[in-house]
């Protein structure tokens, strides 16, 4: 409190003190003032001649005389009346003021004050940011939202609504709930209280007849002008995208399966194979990430298992499970610049579709 009152005082003196300064001179108004100052009298009693010179003398010694120009100043009159008066303000006084004015206002325009930055030995060379320091600020996994799509139609979503939607898809990625169950509760959290609406609607994406028009009819470009049921639909379908490109069904002996992913700070590039070695007589799950920055690979197999590989700058990594049990569901875990929120996939293991 005695604080704020200190800084209020502050800000009033230097406002006043700058008024003051850029106010017109009491220089000009004090000549015809001095010319008008002589004590009136009737018309019959004029002053001898000798206390009329005695008064110019005076006012001509206090107009040559400027007070700054010595380092210090005795006031002639100290103990008695000053020698002319303008009202009740001593003309001595508006004239010192004046001077005092225009003598602050030339040392302030001769020597104007400077920025930090302009003065002679300013460090001009910032100390290097480590980059986690401001990729900590940002989402860093939502910017692959904007590549997430549904057949030829873009989801227009905000970047506080996919950041919620990438973190409760994350959670549910593993569970074994039913696929509508699952798209409802990754976006009901933005919908409370409206759990029918969305489970009439999760049951129409996931078979497909979603109707298009309703969204390419009005043209819904923004998230924040679309109708409820608008939001509750470009919501049901982003999460469904997104729950599909954080999961890896790996069939065995079959095709590699590839995921991009982009990032605040580049893309990652995750590759998963599942297979039988030629040397080996089981099955193996290789899965490799090219890594745009510092970070690591967790692979995860309940409790019993756990690998993880690390790199200290951009680069590839890689790891590997031996004999993974078929039908196995694994959790696969990308960290960049030691973030506190990773990026989970789940990796599906299958057996050969073929077979």
């Amino acid at each position: 409190m005695m604080n704020n009152e200190t800084n209020k005082e502050v800000e009033t003196f230097e406002k006043n003190f700058f008024d003051w300064l850029l106010s017109k001179p009491n220089s000009e108004e004090i000549s015809p003032a001095l010319a008008s100052s002589s004590p009136v009298v009737e018309e019959n009693q004029k002053p001898p001649n000798e206390d009329r010179l005695a008064k110019i003398r005076v006012e001509e010694e206090w107009e040559e005389l400027d007070p700054l120009d010595s380092e210090e100043i005795d006031f002639p009159y100290y103990n008695e009346s000053p020698p002319t008066t303008l009202g009740e303000v001593p003309t001595v006084y508006n004239r010192f003021e004046s001077l005092l004015q225009k003598r602050l206002k030339a040392e302030i325009e001769a020597k104007l004050p400077l920025f930090p930055w302009e003065e002679s030995g300013y460090d001009t060379d910032y100390p290097d940011v480590e980059t986690q320091n401001w990729v900590s600020q940002i989402p860093l996994w939502v910017s692959q939202m904007k590549n997430i799509r549904w057949r030829n139609l873009s989801i227009p979503l905000t970047d506080s609504v996919a950041y919620q939607l990438l973190k409760s898809c994350q959670e549910i990625v593993q569970s074994d709930l039913l696929p509508g169950k699952r798209l409802v509760e990754a976006v009901e959290n933005l919908f409370p209280g409206q759990s029918q609406s969305l489970n009439n609607l999760a049951g129409l994406v996931l078979v497909g007849q979603t109707r298009d028009g309703e969204l390419m009819s009005s043209r819904v470009t923004d998230y924040n002008t679309a109708t409820p049921r608008q939001q509750m639909l470009l919501s049901l379908l982003a999460a469904k995208e997104i729950l599909a490109s954080l999961t890896l069904t790996c069939h065995l002996n079959e095709s590699v399966v590839r995921r991009e992913w982009e990032t605040a700070v580049g893309w990652i590039n995750i590759e998963a194979e599942y297979s039988i070695p030629k040397d080996r007589s089981s099955a193996c799950l290789r899965i490799k990430g090219q890594l745009p920055a510092a970070g690591s690979l967790k692979l995860q197999g309940g409790e019993s298992y756990e690998t993880t590989a690390q790199c200290s700058e951009p680069g590839t990594l890689s790891v590997e499970l031996f004999a993974p049990k078929p039908d196995q569901k694994l959790q696969l875990t990308i960290n960049l610049l030691n973030g506190e929120e990773p990026l989970n996939f789940a990796v599906c293991l299958q057996p050969n579709s073929k077979s």
